[in-house]
């Protein structure tokens, strides 16, 4: 930071050729203008940041560039996630919405159809296991992923003071807020009740069928239920349902 005349820098971690990057915030600020600039909160919350899940396969130049090229239907996303007292019903259409144009959907898609045809082509020209997380999300983890990411801007901007995290994608257990991932299931309990594993390192690999669907590992699962099973998605099981619905990457 200069004194004189305020101008802030940004030291870049990565390196080009051995060489630091350092970047005049005051530039960037002009050369993007007003309105790009207060799309970034939006781009940086929803593509995934600390208190926010990452999308599996969408990085933030996706995002970015999409918007900088004039996307009416995701800048109009972005208006309503940079607007103060929106409804969760308004951002959960919103986020649906930007979540299927992200993944080459329509704006009037739904997230369930999009997976569905996104599937079909990826299954056609697969040449081995097509797995889930490279689907789009379901319209359940978008709805959490994209409350969160509101919540997040508003605090960003210090207009978070009325509104309570736990109607905003957070849930509060043992005094720790964690975020909820969904409220359905990943899948029809008849399926659930064909995926099981048969491990005998504890889950601890991605090849253990269980945890590369994002399933809990039960009872109808083998040796893993008998020694320790160290499949993270256990600790996702709430008292009323068996599983817990797959994450943006969400990660």
């Amino acid at each position: 930071m200069n004194p004189e005349n305020k101008t802030s820098f940004f030291r870049s971690d990565n390196k080009s050729r051995h060489q630091v990057r350092v970047y005049n915030i005051n530039e960037l600020k002009l050369m993007l203008g007003q309105t790009m600039c207060s799309h970034l909160l939006f781009i940086h919350a929803f593509t995934g940041c600390d208190t926010t899940s990452r999308i599996f396969g969408v990085g933030k130049k996706s995002l970015f560039q999409k918007i900088v090229k004039g996307d009416k239907d995701l800048v109009s996303c972005a208006v309503r996630f940079e607007s103060v007292g929106e409804t969760s019903d308004t951002i959960e259409q919103c986020g649906n919405k930007a979540m299927a144009l992200l993944f080459g959907g329509k704006a009037t898609e739904g997230l369930a159809k999009l997976r569905h045809r996104v599937l079909r082509k990826k299954v056609a020209s697969a040449t081995s296991f097509v797995t889930p997380e490279r689907l789009p999300p379901t319209a359940s983890a978008t709805k959490f992923h994209s409350l969160r990411c509101y919540y997040q801007i508003r605090a960003w901007c210090g207009e978070e003071k009325d509104l309570h995290a736990t109607d905003w994608g957070w849930k509060l257990e043992n005094n720790l807020f964690k975020p909820v991932m969904c409220d359905k299931s990943p899948a029809p309990d008849c399926l659930l009740k064909v995926i099981r594993c048969n491990c005998q390192t504890a889950c601890t690999r991605r090849r253990c069928t269980c945890r590369g669907y994002g399933l809990p590992c039960t009872a109808a699962c083998g040796p893993c239920q008998v020694d320790f099973c160290e499949n993270p998605f256990n600790q996702t099981l709430g008292p009323d349902i068996e599983s817990d619905d797959d994450v943006v990457a969400l990660g």
